[in-house]
């Protein structure tokens, strides 16, 4: 009896090991593509199986933060305001259930920024959602000051505010430049972690000190 209880121990630690195996290798290959699409249906393609695998582990936050950054990357190319909110609508949607399993994670305060920032679509909506972003982000620079996509969050916020209200180049360069020293020095914790903003962060840079 005692070696039956030994060997369905056994078979469960080994079924456990393979489905975390899976998991990382999933998760990982969905990364790399999501990363390297900008098409709209693949994009949503790879929100739904973000989600599918966050329903399927349960208490893991990273697949519903995938599912939510797919969601906004689409509306980084469209221009239909109705659009849209319907992808941020469902992109919200994941982000409150990853903030459900970890509500002190700052990556996941710094997509709500990302979100909201992404919702001004117009002039009348500046006010409300750049606040709402500022507020996300100032709670992400509470849990760990030291992200580096925060600080390339709040550039983007500055520059992409009106010089007359505070925003403009000039008060995102210093932004920017933090943003690109913590990049250089931040240390994933492990390989699926968020490695989006460094790239742009760079244009931006550059773009700025020509």
């Amino acid at each position: 009896m005692m070696r039956t209880a030994i060997l369905n121990v056994m078979i469960f630690l080994a079924a456990a090991s393979l489905s975390a195996g899976n998991y990382e290798t999933t998760m990982k290959q969905a990364i790399s593509e999501m990363y390297q699409s900008t098409d709209a249906s693949e994009l949503e393609a790879l929100a739904g199986k973000f989600f599918r695998i966050g329903e399927a582990e349960g208490d893991k936050w990273m697949p519903y933060y995938y599912a939510a950054y797919a969601y906004i990357s689409i509306t980084f190319n469209i221009e239909d305001a109705d659009a849209i909110d319907k992808h941020l609508d469902k992109a919200q949607e994941m982000i409150d259930k990853a903030m459900a399993i970890a509500p002190k994670e700052s990556e996941l305060f710094v997509l709500q920024g990302l979100l909201h920032s992404m919702r001004i679509t117009s002039p009348t909506r500046g006010m409300k959602y750049s606040m709402l972003s500022n507020n996300a982000l100032a709670e992400a620079e509470k849990l760990n000051p030291d992200n580096p996509r925060l600080w390339f969050c709040k550039a983007q916020n500055v520059y992409h505010t009106p010089a007359m209200f505070g925003g403009g180049e000039e008060k995102a360069l210093p932004l920017y430049e933090k943003a690109a020293g913590l990049f250089d020095t931040f240390e994933p914790p492990h390989e699926l972690w968020p490695a989006w903003g460094k790239e742009y962060n760079a244009e931006q840079i550059e773009r700025i000190s020509d």
